[in-house]
């Protein structure tokens, strides 16, 4: 797996934008990505119409293109994403993100094949359950979500997992792991 290295991907740029959305557009739009285990397949939805506006040509995006291309700043004054939604408009540009959208499918459509990814399921709440894709080597992780008895599954986020938060999510899997089954996984 590489890394996106254009140049406008470093920052948000409108030739950057049209790279990105590009790949996101072909695997979650034109495209339809399942999450799948044996004969069981789930399609991976992203909201499509959930929409906010591009700086760039003054189209709009589905929302999740622009979370999975930024980061929660707690500094609000360094946003920079144009996305309106309260939650989404405090969130900053992250290239470390960007350079691997084209990751998410490939994290999602080789789960249960590839050696090197790690799963595991996360409760959240009386109504929703995760499911977590983990690369440790490439430090990166992808986030599926069902919500209550619903059989879709949603793309939540992917990011980067920086060596001070390795530990958190270490411990996760490894509950996980010693636990299994826990009675919340989809297959």
């Amino acid at each position: 797996m590489h890394l996106l290295n254009d140049f406008e991907i470093n920052t948000l740029s409108e030739d950057g934008i049209k790279t990105l959305y590009k790949i996101f557009e072909n695997d979650f739009i034109t495209n339809t990505t399942h999450l799948t285990k044996d004969s069981i397949s789930f399609p991976i939805e992203i909201k499509y119409h959930h929409k906010c506006p591009c700086p760039f040509g003054g189209s709009q995006k589905p929302k999740k293109f622009w979370h999975v291309i930024t980061r929660d700043k707690k500094n609000p004054s360094k946003s920079n994403n144009p996305c309106l939604d309260a939650k989404e408009k405090i969130r900053a540009y992250d290239k470390a993100r960007a350079k691997r959208i084209h990751w998410i499918k490939i994290f999602i459509d080789t789960w249960q094949t590839d050696s090197n990814l790690d799963y595991f399921y996360q409760q959240r709440g009386n109504n929703e359950d995760n499911l977590i894709i983990w690369h440790q080597n490439k430090k990166f992780l992808v986030v599926i979500r069902r919500i209550g008895s619903n059989s879709d599954r949603y793309l939540v986020s992917s990011f980067v997992i920086h060596d001070k938060e390795k530990h958190r999510y270490t411990k996760q899997l490894k509950e996980y792991v010693d636990k299994k089954p826990t009675g919340i996984e989809w297959f």
